[in-house]
Formats: structure tokens, sequence, C-alpha cells
């Protein structure tokens, strides 16, 4: 694939993925998005955008033009193909003409425009040991604020019979906790527990619920009319705002392989949802 963009205006971010072929190096982040192995969160993004894709000098050669900034409304001039890229708790409206594709973290499935808007996943250093739960117990994990709408839904699993291993936080990034440390305990809360409560936040989406894909491990996702990269009834315990959450997570523990389930949450994570994986996933 061949891609064309303005390299005067490219500033390399978690929207701009499919422009790191142009970087010689990952650029330097915040401590808390590298893995213990001291991997950034975009580990292998340069190399892998280096097979996928072609960067060319002039627009008539592209296969399409990538908006080389957080998108804005604004476009180029052109009729080749444009796409465009959005990671933000925003899931505002925009005018996205036919020959766009948006890219986007934060959509309202009733209200985005879903033959022009594309839903990315959120993106997180990889904390997976390569450990899976061989005959796991009934617990579900959280670790985070009770804010955006969680709070009943947390009362209602303290409330039931289903074990928790629940790690209440001040804010979205543990006020009075060191970084580095919140985000070890935070995946640690992913790792001991089968399932994880994921909601969402600011945004209509949860980072959660693809970071507990990708530990390997079972979601239990309210859908707040969410939209995903792909289809994910699979991959989770499944519910509506309505549903009987605890229910829900019974059935599910009761009637899977709780094994294999945890296999094939990481193996999509890693082919679909992981930076390279979500890479080699896009086409025209």
């Amino acid at each position: 694939m061949k891609i064309y963009c303005d390299r005067n205006n490219f500033r390399f971010c978690s929207e701009l993925l499919i422009l790191g072929g142009l970087l010689d190096h990952l650029p330097k982040e915040a401590p808390e998005n590298y893995n213990p192995k001291g991997k950034s969160r975009f580990h292998g993004v340069i190399e892998t955008c280096n097979k996928l894709f072609e960067y060319v000098d002039d627009v008539d050669d592209a296969d399409i033009v990538v908006v080389s900034y957080k998108f804005d409304g604004t476009i180029p001039d052109t009729d080749k193909p444009i796409w465009c890229f959005f990671n933000d708790d925003n899931p505002r409206s925009f005018h996205v003409p036919d020959n766009v594709t948006l890219f986007r973290t934060s959509m309202v499935k009733s209200i985005n425009n879903p033959s022009r808007e594309k839903a990315m996943p959120a993106f997180s250093p990889d904390y997976f040991d390569g450990t899976f739960m061989g005959d796991p117990p009934l617990t579900i994990g959280f670790c985070g604020h009770i804010n955006n709408g969680r709070k009943p839904y947390l009362e209602t699993l303290l409330r039931s019979d289903i074990p928790t291993n629940f790690i209440i936080r001040k804010g979205f990034w543990a006020s009075g906790v060191d970084r580095q440390i919140a985000r070890k305990e935070y995946f640690d809360n992913i790792s001991q527990n089968i399932f994880n409560f994921c909601y969402r936040g600011a945004g209509n989406f949860s980072y959660r619920f693809y970071e507990t894909l990708m530990m390997g491990k079972i979601p239990v996702l309210v859908d707040t009319d969410c939209v995903f990269p792909i289809e994910i009834k699979g991959l989770c315990v499944y519910c509506k705002e309505n549903d009987d959450i605890i229910k829900k997570i019974k059935e599910f523990y009761e009637t899977n392989n709780l094994l294999e389930i945890q296999k094939n949450n990481r193996r999509v994570w890693e082919n679909y949802l992981s930076p390279c994986g979500w890479l080699k996933s896009l086409k025209l």
C-alpha cells in the first residue's frame, strides 16, 4: 500500500501508527508506557510499517492519503481515499466525505457513521508474561475509579456471591500513587483474576477491555452503545446495560472452556488489536 502524507505537519503519536515507517526511532515516552522488559507500547511499529507500506512523495503515486495530524475536521483537497485518525474521548460528529475513512477510539453506534467511521483500539504496553489460568476460580478483578457510571455495577458485584478483587482509585491515574507502581498493580490485578470488569471511561470505550484481552483474560463488558474494531461477543461476558450481570458471569464461567478462551483472547489481541496486529489488519 502506497501512502502519501504532508510530512511537514507530521508529529508521531498513537493516532498515527500508520506513519511509523517515517521514523528512524520511536520517540521517548513516559516511564509508565514501557513494560517490565523495557519495551514501548509501540515496540515493532517502525519495522511493521516498513514491511506493509511504502511512503511516496507525490500524491499521484499514492493509494491513500493519510492526514498527518490528529484529525480536526480538515482534509486535504484530493479525490484519493483519505484516512484520518482521532484518538480521543470525544465522540463528536464530523462531516466525513465519501472518500474519507475516520478511525477513532470513542464512538456511539447510534450517532456516529459506521460506513465512514471505524473503531480503532486503545494501545498499552504489553504486560503479558505468557501465563494462562488452567483451572481458574470464579473471581472478578477491577482496578480503577468508580466514575462515569461504573459505581452501580461495582456495588452489584460487591454485594453478590462472586469473589471480587477490587482496587478503587481516586482518579484515572491513581492520584497519590507513583505511576509505575500504579501500572504494575493494575496489570497484576488483571492477571490474578479470570474475569475483569470493563466499562467505559470518559470516552465511550474502554482501555481495560483491550488490556484484559492482551493479558489473556476475559472481560466482563457492559456495552454502552460502543463500536469495536472486530466482533467481540465470543471474547467476553457481553452485557447490555440492563442485563443481570451476575447471572451472565456465572453462566459464562460454567459453560465455556475458559483456558481456550484465554488463549484465543490473547491471540486475537496479537493479531488484530495490538499496534502491529492492527496495522496488519488495515486494508483499503
